[in-house]
């Protein structure tokens, strides 16, 4: 019987440096990749604030749908689910016979907690849930002193990391992935589906942040070029006045920090 991995995709949303996807790849015959728009994230607050605004849900719609494209430019595609995953992975875990589910691991509370339903449900049913971490510049066994001993001051971090850290080599981007057949895919929700009321007046129809690992490489080439040329042009021009504007793609995992 062939192997199938499930790839669970959540603020990763790329292919480039993927060590999850690289891995499942080579460990698999077939992977299955998956998102979730867990309804979790957009509902009030506690404290009745909106926990994703409409532009934030936009900008996640758009990255989801660019990382749809690259699969599909690939020759498949990535199932895309509305529900909590704890209730939707366990059941495409045994309709699809899948050996291992591949994810990675957030350190945030809620996510955190998921990611521990999920566990304890999938080892009900003999499949283990595999954790990789993706979200940082330095793998924690390269930082030159142990966790407990990180500096509490930002400047000494950076000064020791800087001088004794390995950044690691980036994952290559697959050229080629088997995927498991699927008869339906999914639909992407429309903004309106996930967006507050409230919200959706207040969103522009134009923005220089489009969300999408495409978007984010370009904005990387365009920063690394663009904002070169203004420093050496303008001599007063601050630092805070030359800013990469990339933090919407690294909270999601367009863009890999390394």
């Amino acid at each position: 019987m062939s192997k199938k991995i499930l790839v669970w995709f959540r603020n990763d949303l790329r292919l480039h440096d993927n060590e999850m996807l690289v891995e499942a790849i080579a460990k698999s015959d077939e992977i299955l990749p998956v998102f979730c728009f867990d309804p979790r994230q957009f509902e009030h607050t506690r404290y009745h604030t909106i926990k994703t605004g409409a532009i934030r849900a936009r900008f996640l719609i758009e990255s989801v749908s660019d990382l749809r494209n690259s699969f599909k430019n690939l020759g498949g595609d990535i199932l895309i689910l509305n529900g909590k995953p704890e209730e939707l992975l366990p059941e495409l875990v045994s309709r699809y016979e899948i050996s291992e589910v591949y994810h990675h691991r957030e350190v945030a509370s809620e996510e955190t907690e998921i990611s521990t339903s999920v566990e304890d449900l999938l080892w009900k049913q003999k499949v283990n849930l595999k954790h990789f971490i993706g979200h940082t510049l330095y793998n924690k066994e390269d930082l030159p002193f142990p966790i407990k001993d990180i500096p509490d001051v930002f400047t000494q971090f950076k000064k020791k990391t800087e001088r004794d850290a390995i950044v690691k080599p980036c994952f290559l981007t697959p050229a080629k992935i088997s995927f498991v057949a699927v008869e339906n895919w999914g639909d992407l929700p429309e903004l309106e589906a996930l967006a507050v009321n409230e919200e959706l007046g207040s969103i522009n129809k134009t923005t220089e942040f489009v969300g999408g690992e495409k978007e984010a490489l370009k904005h990387l080439h365009d920063f690394l070029h663009t904002g070169e040329g203004m420093a050496l042009a303008n001599a007063s021009l601050k630092k805070n006045e030359i800013v990469s504007k990339l933090s919407p793609w690294l909270a999601l995992g367009c863009l890999s920090p390394r």
